[in-house]
C-alpha cells in the first residue's frame, strides 16, 4: 500500500485508501495526527519563505580544484 501520508497531502485519499490503512491497523487518530502534522508542515514551509528563513544547517561553498 503506497504511504498514505502522500495521499493526504495531495488531497487524493479516499475510502478505498482509508479501508486499506485501517486493515493494516492504523487507527482514525493516527489518520488525524498524519493530516495535521502535514498541515504544520506546510504552514511552518509557508512562513519560512516570507521570513526567507536561513538554512539550520551551515552554508557549503564547494572548492574549485586549480
Amino acid at each position: 500500500m503506497p504511504d498514505p501520508s502522500h495521499a493526504i497531502a495531495r488531497g487524493h485519499i479516499g475510502e478505498t485508501q482509508l479501508k486499506a490503512a485501517r486493515a493494516v491497523g492504523v487507527t482514525d487518530t493516527e489518520i488525524a495526527e498524519v493530516a495535521g502534522n502535514l498541515a504544520l508542515n506546510i504552514l511552518t514551509n509557508c512562513f519560512n519563505v516570507l521570513a526567507d528563513t536561513d538554512a539550520e544547517r551551515p552554508v557549503v561553498t564547494p572548492h574549485t580544484h586549480a
